[in-house]
């Protein structure tokens, strides 16, 4: 009875967008051999069949999960639960069950499947999904995975989801929030701080939530810790009443300044309102394809063709109209990067990047999206620096977009050939862009490139 009563307390009720079960994990330090994974699950309650019992209704299930590689389990864990309901109608998708199983894993990488079965119908359902056990440096600052929570509560009884410093944190494996919990917490640990003499006793943490792209969306000030050793603990709760539906990051930035080091965490969450403004029509597609012209279907295929391949636009060039909506509706499902989460990211940053061309880059003659900077920024995102070069005396004005984690490092020239504030692509050294060694002739004010 004791046990039951813990279990439902801890039954939070979250937004519901895909997938069977969620899934995530956190490494963190372990010894020199093995880091401690903790493997976070929400399992809806209306997968199981309930059946009645002395008490109401019951549901059984049996959990597994399994560290492989190389087609070869290397550690697993078993267990099983069970849970009441005096109302089948109480019972809903949007219930989730929060379930944590730890492990002591050997470094390395592996493959995490987690199957759950239903043990009165047998059904059974299966997520899974890769984790680096990362071998933690022993002589510069570190820092363990973030794990998101969207309950914390300080707690007397010890059980299975208490941290040792007295606080239950309830992890949330879909890492979706909205209106009914509206505060994202966050626990990370951190290693390797300096002490000992002529050592600062203190260090700073600064917590921020960024867009896709990396732009701070919410920004706290640095704050003073006093160092309770080489390791510390940090957990912090951010409210994001204010923040639209769509996909952020959670990040975390330490800093030892007696060491001059510094380190910074991200974790990935989304947030999904009822009003689902943006995030509803760009990424959960409720444009109804099938009420769109064959013209406006083309209009919307217009800037995939920068992700498309030749196979595709051959087709969508050849197909009927049933046949354009079919490709469109399916273009970006085999670009999902990650098929377990509830958005496909490939998408989203799709439509982030061409939001952010056609604010930035349109003028009176053409969409952002179709400039030679805005297909630049679509393909490849945010430069990691821009060098802007106003007109002068000797140049035109340009710009030189500088891409340094991309093949190496890359760089494109932008040229305002006309001066009207239109930039071109004259130069880039990136694998099937335009390349001219001369790109220089372009910015001189007196120059014709017909003679070169």
């Amino acid at each position: 009875m004791k046990t039951r009563t813990v279990f439902l307390l801890f039954t939070l009720t979250i937004a519901t967008l895909a997938a069977d079960f969620d899934l995530d994990y956190a490494v963190f330090r372990g010894d020199e051999s093995n880091d401690i994974v903790e493997v976070y699950l929400m399992i809806p309650r209306n997968l199981f069949q309930f059946v009645p019992d002395d008490e109401g209704f019951r549901s059984n299930a049996l959990v597994r999960v399994a560290f492989t590689s190389d087609d070869s389990v290397r550690q697993m864990k078993e267990w099983s639960f069970t849970d009441w309901t005096d109302d089948l109608q109480k019972i809903s998708a949007s219930q989730k069950i929060p379930d944590i199983v730890t492990l002591t894993v050997p470094k390395g990488n592996y493959r995490i499947i987690a199957i759950v079965i239903d043990l009165n119908t047998k059904k059974s359902f299966r997520q899974e999904t890769d984790v680096d056990v990362r071998d933690f440096a022993s002589n510069k600052l570190e820092m363990s995975d973030i794990q998101l929570s969207g309950q914390v509560s300080p707690t007397k009884d010890q059980n299975k989801f208490s941290k040792y410093f007295n606080y239950d944190i309830i992890p949330n494996a879909s890492n979706v929030y909205g209106e009914h919990n509206a505060k994202v917490w966050a626990f990370c640990e951190i290693y390797n701080l300096k002490t000992g003499e002529g050592q600062q006793d203190v260090y700073q943490v600064q917590y921020a939530i960024t867009d896709i792209n990396g732009g701070i969306v919410q920004l706290n000030d640095w704050i003073n810790k006093k160092k309770p050793g080489t390791s510390a603990v940090e957990i912090k709760g951010v409210d994001i009443t204010d923040i639209h539906s769509g996909l952020y990051q959670f990040q975390i930035t330490v800093r030892d300044e007696n060491a001059n080091e510094e380190i910074v965490g991200s974790k990935r969450f989304y947030i999904a309102k009822n009003d689902q403004d943006k995030f509803t029509a760009q990424s959960i597609k409720e444009v109804n394809l099938s009420s769109l012209s064959e013209s406006e279907l083309d209009a919307l295929f217009d800037p995939l063709k920068y992700f498309a391949n030749d196979k595709e636009r051959r087709m969508f060039r050849k197909s009927n109209v049933d046949g354009k909506r079919t490709i469109i509706a399916n273009f970006w499902e085999t670009r999902d990067p990650d098929p377990s989460t509830p958005l496909n990211e490939a998408e989203y940053q799709y439509q982030q990047r061409k939001a952010y061309a056609d604010l930035h880059f349109s003028s009176q003659q053409k969409e952002g999206w179709r400039t030679d900077r805005g297909r630049i920024y679509m393909i490849y995102g945010e430069p990691s620096e821009i060098e802007r070069f106003p007109s002068s005396l000797e140049t035109k004005p340009y710009q030189i977009w500088h891409y340094y984690e991309i093949e190496g490092g890359i760089y494109f020239v932008f040229v305002d050939k006309t001066g009207f504030g239109m930039l071109e692509l004259v130069h880039s050294t990136a694998r099937n862009e335009l390349q001219d060694e001369n790109w220089e002739r372009w910015i001189r004010p007196n120059s014709d490139s017909r003679f070169y």
